[in-house]
């Protein structure tokens, strides 16, 4: 009997051992407001940025133009947080103070935060996210163009997002 107790004790040991996961979990990308995002610690820095840049009005205006006659398009921004690249400090409010200027509506805005290009992310069906920041312009569901991080010169975020709605 001794033996039998003895027995299942280790075989209840081995199941419970084997049932565990040592996986590391799956990172997954976080959907935030404009309200949410001005909040929280890891994007401090995005006020300050978003405040400092005055994109130019002819892109502002040719922004808001193609936008109103592309009702199915939508910008979606993927960014690290606590990132201290210059594409995230500095390409990413820039972008976001010339749409905000160009009045698009938040609703056809996307802002995901990420940990890394790897994370989980709602739009995997539809494109491949290789580097952060990483910013796509769909129409209909589907890729129709993006701004790319090694075509900004500190100063030219305007006219890339304004070229991407377009």
């Amino acid at each position: 009997m001794k033996i039998l107790a003895s027995t299942l004790a280790s075989l209840c040991i081995l199941f419970a051992v084997g049932c565990t996961s040592t996986e590391a979990p799956e990172l997954a990308a976080e959907q935030l407001s404009m309200t949410e995002l001005t909040k929280s610690p890891g994007y401090s820095w995005f006020v300050a940025e978003m405040t400092t840049y005055s994109p130019n009005t002819e892109m502002v205006s040719q922004i808001n133009t193609s936008m109103a006659t592309r009702p199915g398009s939508k910008v979606l921004i993927f960014v690290r947080p606590s990132c201290s690249c210059r594409g995230t400090q500095r390409l990413f409010p820039q972008v976001m103070r010339t749409l905000v200027d160009a009045k698009v509506d938040t609703s056809r805005i996307e802002i995901w935060s990420m940990r890394n290009a790897t994370d989980k992310q709602p739009y995997q069906s539809t494109f491949t996210i290789t580097s952060l920041p990483a910013i796509y312009v769909l129409e209909s569901g589907a890729v129709r163009s993006r701004v790319i991080d090694a075509d900004y010169t500190d100063t030219n975020a305007d006219s890339l997002i304004a070229r991407a709605v377009k």
